[in-house]
């Protein structure tokens, strides 16, 4: 298999053709680096050991006929169903397949989306214009009747060989050409409308968010550690500290996540992002009740400690010293408010029988109702993109072409591979 990963283009053909070196001769090339002059002898006892056939026609036939029918399936019994080198075949495409069209052992870690068209330019053409060659001969052959009868079944017999390879190589060029064309994500356009118009409030809540946090340093640094305590609680700036870049960095990816999903649906969008969707309302938003460790936990103590600082337009008073103004300012509301649905607010309204309008709602009401929007905005998204991470996974990667991504492991990668027949069964039985 070092073979495999040594080769240029990570591609070594089961049979060569055109001068290029086949598996065989590839591994018979190690031998010879490995034991010098003993090499003959080597090859010949591991050809005994794999099989009896006689070396009439070339030799290590029986080598041949393991590396053909059963070196993969020792590579991944050795790999533990991981392997690092696959195999491609076109024998699993006709129901009437007789031997092998087409095959060749391909470097893992060289496999990208310009793989089928190394294929198909550099192997791909030379097999079959050698089997064209062979095919006419045979054909030449079987109606030649100065040859006896046996010599012209024999024609025959490998005149329907070439034919039938030829036409698996031709069913093996369409299965590389759909899986190297787009399939488009199943995400419509009502779907894309609503990342697009979510993205700028997630954006908005992200500053607002950094904005209140950044004053809460500010307020750290005027103010000592006991009076932080005596003003918020004995954990509030400790619990604040520990998860603001996680705060500001999820928000930050939900943001690219948006921008991702509202792209054409013939861009791929990677797998991960869709998972912050659900972590908004698993971890981020939290609620506003002081044990929470949500970003709206911080503001059950903004309305507490700050509230009564500002004005009936909701700004902090004239008459303020900074440390007050500062602590004010944590209570307000936001700078854009046009940025949250108004029935979010109504909603407020509905909730709270002491509360006639939105205009009776406190300041802070409007960052609070921008959670909640983008909470249920994401949610809806959430419903609408698989929520199984490998379909995730397969789709990033076919989207816009057969892509394979390293990171995702041999298993997804493997598997439009194998759903379209183009690696052998042991795969299904094994890796998948």
């Amino acid at each position: 298999m070092e073979a495999v990963r040594t080769e240029p283009d990570g591609i070594i053909p089961l049979h060569g053709t055109n001068g290029q070196a086949d598996m065989l001769e590839r591994i018979v090339e190690r031998f010879e680096d490995a034991y010098g002059e003993s090499v003959e002898d080597r090859l010949i006892e591991v050809d005994n050991i794999l099989g009896a056939e006689s070396a009439t026609e070339e030799a290590y036939p029986n080598l041949r006929t393991f590396i053909e029918d059963d070196l993969l399936d020792y590579h991944v019994d050795i790999m533990e169903n991981t392997p690092i080198v696959w195999k491609l075949t076109t024998e699993r495409l006709l129901a009437d397949s007789t031997g092998e069209g087409f095959g060749c052992f391909v470097d893992y870690h060289s496999i990208d989306a310009g793989l089928f068209d190394r294929i198909a330019n550099q192997y791909l053409e030379p097999q079959k214009a050698e089997l064209r060659e062979r095919r006419s001969a045979a054909n030449r052959r079987r109606s030649d009747n100065s040859l006896s009868a046996s010599e012209q079944a024999e024609a025959a017999e490998l005149y329907e060989r070439c034919a039938n390879k030829l036409n698996q190589i031709s069913v093996f060029e369409d299965v590389i050409q759909d899986l190297s064309s787009t399939d488009e994500r199943n995400f419509d356009e009502e779907d894309r409308r609503c990342v697009e118009e979510l993205s700028p409030k997630v954006a908005a809540f992200r500053e607002e968010t950094q904005e209140r946090v950044e004053t809460l340093a500010e307020l750290y640094e005027r103010k000592d550690s006991a009076w932080f305590k005596d003003t918020f609680s004995e954990t509030f700036w400790e619990t604040v500290d520990e998860w603001r870049d996680e705060w500001f960095d999820a928000l930050t990816e939900l943001e690219g996540t948006c921008e991702a999903y509202a792209k054409p649906t013939n861009e791929p969008v990677e797998a991960h992002l869709a998972d912050l969707f659900g972590y908004f309302n698993r971890r981020l938003k939290g609620s506003d009740h002081y044990s929470s460790t949500g970003i709206l936990f911080m503001t059950y103590y903004f309305e507490r400690e700050g509230a009564a600082l500002l004005d009936e337009d909701g700004n902090p008073h004239d008459n303020l010293t900074e440390d007050e103004r500062l602590l004010a300012s944590l209570a307000t509301g936001l700078d854009d408010p046009s940025v949250v649905d108004r029935e979010y607010l109504e909603a407020m309204v509905a909730d709270d029988e002491e509360i006639e309008s939105v205009a009776d709602l406190p300041p802070l009401a409007e960052f609070k109702a921008l959670a909640e929007e983008i909470d249920d905005r994401c949610q809806a998204v959430d419903k609408q993109v698989p929520s199984d991470w490998a379909d995730r996974a397969l789709s990033e990667i076919t989207t816009a072409g057969y892509h394979p991504n390293r990171k995702h492991g041999v298993e997804i990668n493997i598997t439009p591979l194998a759903d379209a027949e183009i690696v052998p069964k042991t795969v299904d039985d094994q890796v998948l």
